[in-house]
C-alpha cells in the first residue's frame, strides 16, 4: 500500500470504511486508532495490527464502494451500469472519449481506469459546483489524471475534440446534444446514453431513428441480484439492485 492511496478498511461484520493513507497521520474508527505508517508499504489483503482494539482487513476500494460512499450531489452511475457502458460501448485502453454530464466524477474515474495512460477523456459539465466536486473526487480517489480534461460548458455548443472513439452522455435531455456527438465521433464510433426513465428513452430512440448519423441503436437495463450463502441456507437476497437507469447505445455512420 502506498502513501496517499485510498484504502477500504473492512471490519469483522463486513462493514467498510473508505479512508486515505497519509504518512504521519492516524485513522480512527470506533475508538480504534490506526497509524497510516503501519499500513504504508504493507500488502493489500492483510489485517491491521493485532494490538489494535479492533482489527480491519486492508483492501483497495472497488468502484462500487466509491459510488456508495463518496460525496455525490448528483446521482452517480453505479457499478453495474458503469461496467455495462464500458463493455457495450467497447471503451478500451488508448481510446479517445468525450463525456457530457460529469456529476460527481465517478464514471470519469471508471473511464480513466479503462482508458489507461495512453487514452484521453474529455469531460463536459454545465454546472461549476458539480465540476468542482468531480475534480476533487478524481484527485482524491483516482490520483493525478494527465489524460483527463474537464470543461465547464454546455455540450450543445459542441465538443472541442473531434474524431473521438466514444461519446458518453449522462444528461436529462440528451437529444439536443446528438448533433454535437455525431460531429465529434469517428465513423463506427460508439454513443452511450444513460437515462433514468423510459419516456426519456423513447424520445431519444425516436431522435436516433431520425438521425442519419447513427445506426444500430439498442437499449438495455441491468439488474443485479445477490445471493445469501451461509451454511445450508442458500437463497437469493431479499433485496436487489433493480432499476437504476436505461442504457442506450448506437454507432456512428459514415
Amino acid at each position: 500500500m502506498l502513501d496517499g492511496e485510498p484504502v477500504s478498511l473492512v471490519d469483522a461484520r463486513g462493514r467498510r470504511y473508505l479512508k486515505r493513507l497519509r504518512s504521519g497521520h492516524r485513522i480512527t474508527i470506533r475508538g480504534t486508532v490506526i497509524a497510516c505508517d503501519d499500513l504504508i508499504g504493507g500488502c493489500e489483503g492483510g489485517l491491521t495490527a493485532a494490538a489494535e482494539q479492533e482489527r480491519f482487513r486492508v483492501l483497495r476500494p472497488a468502484y462500487e464502494e466509491l459510488a456508495g460512499q463518496l460525496s455525490r450531489p448528483a446521482e452517480p452511475i453505479f457499478a453495474k451500469d458503469a461496467a455495462a457502458i464500458l463493455m457495450h460501448a467497447d471503451i478500451r485502453p488508448g481510446d479517445r472519449v468525450n463525456e457530457s454530464g460529469v456529476g460527481a466524477g465517478l464514471f470519469s474515474i471508471a473511464a480513466l481506469r479503462a482508458l489507461g495512460p495512453s487514452g484521453k477523456l474529455c469531460s463536459y459539465e454545465l454546472r461549476e459546483d458539480l465540476a468542482q466536486t468531480a475534480r476533487r473526487n478524481v484527485a482524491d480517489w483516482f490520483g493525478d489524471a494527465p489524460a483527463w480534461k474537464l470543461v465547464v460548458r454546455d455540450a450543445t455548443e459542441g465538443f472541442d475534440e473531434q474524431g473521438v472513439d466514444r461519446v458518453v452522455l449522462d444528461l436529462p435531455e440528451p437529444v439536443p446534444v446528438l448533433a454535437a456527438a455525431a460531429a465529434a465521433l469517428r465513423p463506427g464510433g460508439s454513443l452511450a446514453v444513460y437515462l433514468p426513465t423510459i419516456l426519456q428513452v423513447k424520445e431519444l430512440r425516436d431522435a436516433l431513428a431520425g438521425h442519419a448519423g447513427f445506426c444500430d441503436a439498442r437499449t438495455l437495463e441491468v439488474l443485479e441480484r445477490g445471493w445469501h450463502i451461509e451454511g445450508r441456507s442458500v437463497r437469493p437476497d431479499h433485496r436487489m439492485v433493480a432499476h437504476t437507469a436505461f442504457l442506450t447505445f448506437a454507432r456512428r455512420t459514415t
